[in-house]
């Protein structure tokens, strides 16, 4: 019984990550594709650039919260779902 409740912990674990990665990744393209075509002043546009950089280096450390906080913000900015 134990043994069993290891390994479903460990697939959700596992599978959980992966799942936030992937929607990790998603937002980053959206922002990518987004910044083509933005029309944001300087500012806006390095504040959106330093925050899709954090949410890269978040996302591949394995910290997808905070990389998924981080796009938001660069979302918002840029009037993105």
């Amino acid at each position: 019984m134990v043994k069993t409740l290891s390994y479903a912990a460990a697939f959700s674990m596992v599978f959980g990550a992966a799942a936030l990665a992937g929607t990790c990744q998603d937002d980053i393209n959206k922002i990518d594709a987004a910044l083509k075509t933005a029309k944001l002043d300087s500012d806006q546009k390095t504040e959106v650039t330093d925050l899709r950089e954090q949410a890269v280096q978040l996302c591949g450390a394995g910290n997808e919260k905070e990389g998924m906080d981080v796009t938001a913000q660069a979302k918002q900015i840029l009037s993105v779902e």
